[in-house]
């Protein structure tokens, strides 16, 4: 008999090596074991570039946790929580401990395993330059306007994606220290609900921490406040099993190698609608690679958000700050679209059309979307 409902956002980047066949398993084997103990356990994943709590990023859980009120059948207790969640590279004299400090941990400078992020402003940077060299046409109150100088830019911005400013460095900025950076954004995202109304009284619990990728583990760097059992369960088994398995299993090596995935993949944020694992198993098949059924990680690059089908409200700064470092940098021009069914897929698609900065790296870089579904690969 289910007596609880736990519902838990990992709010996580979209590097191809942020997942593996290991997390994969602890995530299932935990919900399984919560279940037995009458907890349901609802898991959704949130990723854009860089980890960073935009407003796009706030209205994800607060529309995942709208719709997991509007699931609720029967009247039991519904506990909400955040896990906001970066990636480096960790020296070999920081305390790896699952429960560290910043002032423990020390960034290996220049690591190919550190977030890409760090230079976001000069991904901004490219993203305006490319807007220019493209001259980018768009009609604004009935006119056409080519997009042509910074001020034609920020009214770029302030007419399609709400934002009155500049673009690099203010719509996108660089991550300013990694090792503080989950806990900075678990403060955006606390102010974030305290304005909110409807979210402001929940109690939605937020853990910060680090995946470092040369260990495969997770470290907090809030104290281990609040205390997340079932999150706790999942990083342990991570942990156990990372040491255990680290040196003789592919799915591990993977992920401490530098990022090259084979595609990018942007998906709903739900992975009941759109499973990353059999994304990246369609995609490996239609190039003649087995994996054994196991989930490698730097497979794909990976941007989800509970909106991607809502198709004339523009992506945000990171999903698009992200498309364009896949497309340039990783050289990903085969990047999969993927819905729950064909028509949330094509909704998705049209959303993409629509917004012009995504539209134009798309028409700019030749970018092959390929739809694929859920249903149909299930």
């Amino acid at each position: 008999m289910i007596k609880e409902k736990q519902v838990h956002i990992l709010i996580g980047c979209a590097d191809a090596r942020d997942l593996s066949q290991v997390q994969l398993d602890a995530i299932e084997l935990t919900t399984e074991a919560y279940h037995k103990k009458g907890i349901e356990i609802e898991y959704h994943v949130v990723r854009a570039a860089g980890s960073f709590v935009t407003p796009d990023v706030v209205m994800d859980i607060k529309r995942t946790i709208e719709q997991a009120q509007r699931s609720l059948t029967e009247l039991i207790p519904i506990r909400y929580f955040v896990h906001l969640q970066t990636h480096g590279h960790m020296t070999e004299d920081s305390n790896d401990a699952y429960i560290s400090h910043v002032h423990d941990l020390h960034i290996v400078d220049g690591s190919p395993l550190n977030c890409g992020m760090l230079n976001a402003s000069s991904v901004g940077i490219e993203i305006e330059k490319m807007i220019i060299e493209e001259k980018l046409t768009l009609p604004i109150n009935g006119q056409k306007v080519v997009v042509d100088n910074d001020t034609k830019i920020k009214l770029l911005l302030r007419e399609h994606y709400a934002y009155d400013g500049y673009l690099a460095g203010d719509w996108i900025f660089s991550i300013d220290l990694l090792r503080t950076h989950p806990r900075h954004q678990r403060t955006v995202l606390e102010k974030a609900i305290d304005g909110d109304s409807e979210l402001n009284v929940l109690d939605i619990r937020i853990t910060c921490g680090i995946m470092d990728y040369s260990i495969h583990s997770l470290i907090r760097v809030d104290d281990g406040d609040p205390a997340v059992p079932f999150w706790d369960d999942v990083q342990k088994y991570v942990r156990d099993h990372s040491v255990n398995e680290r040196l003789k299993r592919d799915v591990l090596i993977h992920q401490s190698q530098k990022q090259k995935p084979l595609a990018g993949l942007l998906c709903m944020s739900d992975p009941r609608q759109s499973s990353r694992n059999l994304a990246a198993g369609y995609y490996l098949r239609s190039k003649g690679i087995d994996t054994g059924g196991d989930y490698l990680p730097n497979t794909v690059f990976n941007m989800t958000g509970s909106s991607f089908d809502i198709p004339f409200t523009p992506f945000g700064p990171y999903v698009i700050a992200g498309f364009f470092y896949s497309v340039k940098h990783l050289k990903l021009t085969d990047q999969m679209v993927m819905g729950y069914d064909a028509a949330q897929t094509s909704r998705i698609l049209l959303k993409i059309k629509h917004d012009p900065i995504m539209n134009l790296i798309v028409n700019t870089f030749g970018v092959n979307l390929i739809p694929i579904n859920q249903v149909d690969l299930e």
